[in-house]
């Protein structure tokens, strides 16, 4: 079965896919051998796995190849403190354990190696016995990237936060936890540092317009959960590929916020995003919201952040046909059908004859044209867009009189129309 080159990887075998076909474009797991599909190692492996793992203990070179036994019913979140795992050292696949780290006063572990470790990436690990103790990942060529449009870590202001909005658009692919720690608990080492992750670009180097981020075709007749990036068993085993909506809105406000990777993240539930942001006294949030009818209270204003049940989006503002420009991270389908999407600039409208869907295609396909290769523009249904239930949901506003501890405005953002905002914020 061909092997999917990614991350460290890279150095030996050159940017892109080469040892898969484009249109077979598959999960790392898909490498699995029989060796390892089964719960339980030969003999000759447990030997070789001993053997190797021996000479480890003072950095041995490894490459990590997933959890063993992924996508089996019973590698799942409850278990996830006995996992083992997979490394190639030298020629021998091995088997071993990995040390889950301390535990907190609930009991749970922190897991600092398993929130390091990413699929076909080169470590340097040591081992005691057949325990992996501690990893550094081997130093690597970064890919060649720099963003569209870039933002100023630190810079409070509200066009200074759209700007570091953009800086994921058409190169961050949908990850579902993705953003979030190894045990989905807590922010990512990804969504704690300082700009856009090259583990995101690489993996969306790596892909094309048949990624899936869940089913083929989206059919859940489909599922496959060994070959899959959707966390089946709900371990988070992809979280440093891409993001989720929430993960992208706690990666826009670290970048917007904080001057120096490391420090604490901001990733939280979608549904609750918008409320936390009020609570920590940045603006003001409301449930007053639904459909833009043309009054004043139903305006999405450009920064205004909007958690529905279960997503959670950035608005670029209100058009004057009402439909609304948006950012967000969403699995939207490709141009040959496959749910996969990530972050972009989207819309909110009745129909492609909106004002919202002009602008967004119109940026799309000028700023970010191998995205638009694969993707179309994503329209949402403004009744399902602005529909929510429960004490969580809700829309934020930010506070821009200097008066408090969020963003300023002295640009007057906020009170532009769409059409300007991207103008502004693109340096048009």
């Amino acid at each position: 079965m061909p092997i999917l080159m990614s991350g460290m990887m890279l150095a030996a075998a050159g940017c892109g896919q080469a040892a898969v076909p484009a249109a077979e474009s598959q999960s790392p797991q898909s490498q699995t051998t029989e060796s390892t599909e089964g719960s339980s190692q030969s003999a000759a492996q447990q030997d070789a796995s001993a053997e190797a793992a021996a000479s480890a203990e003072n950095g041995q070179e490894a490459t990590y190849l997933g959890v063993e036994n992924y996508g089996a019913e019973e590698t799942n979140k409850d278990h996830k403190a006995d996992f083992r795992y997979r490394f190639q050292i030298g020629t021998d696949e091995v088997v071993l354990s990995v040390d889950n780290g301390t535990k907190d006063e609930n009991g749970e572990y922190d897991y600092p190696i398993q929130n390091l470790l990413k699929e076909n990436y080169t470590y340097r690990i040591t081992t005691e016995g057949d325990r992996v103790v501690s990893v550094e990942e081997a130093e690597q060529k970064a890919p060649d990237f720099a963003p569209v449009v870039a933002g100023t870590p630190g810079e409070k202001t509200l066009e200074n936060f759209l700007k570091t909005a953009m800086m994921p658009v058409g190169n961050t692919l949908y990850i579902y936890g993705g953003g979030w720690d190894w045990q989905d608990v807590g922010s990512a080492i990804q969504t704690r540092t300082l700009g856009v992750s090259p583990d995101w670009v690489r993996f969306f180097n790596e892909q094309n317009e048949n990624y899936t981020y869940k089913s083929k075709d989206g059919d859940e007749a489909n599922m496959d959960p060994a070959h899959s990036y959707y966390p089946y068993g709900g371990d988070n085993e992809y979280y440093y590929a891409g993001l989720d909506c929430s993960g992208y809105l706690g990666w826009v406000i670290y970048n917007t916020f904080e001057t120096r990777s490391g420090e604490d993240g901001y990733v939280g539930g979608s549904t609750g995003f918008a409320k936390k942001l009020a609570d920590y006294g940045w603006g003001t949030w409301t449930q007053k919201i639904s459909v833009p009818d043309g009054t004043e209270q139903n305006v999405m204003k450009p920064g205004d952040i909007m958690s529905m049940n279960g997503h959670v989006w950035i608005s670029l503002g209100t058009c004057s046909d009402r439909s609304v420009v948006i950012a967000h991270c969403t699995p939207s389908a490709s141009r040959t059908g496959q749910p996969g999407g990530g972050v972009q600039i989207g819309a909110i409208g009745a129909d492609e004859t909106c004002e919202a869907y002009r602008l967004a295609e119109k940026y799309m396909s000028t700023y970010y044209p191998e995205w638009y290769k694969r993707y179309e523009v994503s329209l949402k249904d403004p009744q399902a867009y602005f529909k929510f239930e429960g004490e969580k949901a809700g829309r934020f506003t930010w506070d821009v009189s200097g008066q408090g501890e969020g963003l300023t405005d002295p640009a007057g953002v906020q009170n532009m129309q769409p059409e300007d905002v991207l103008k502004q914020i693109f340096g048009e």
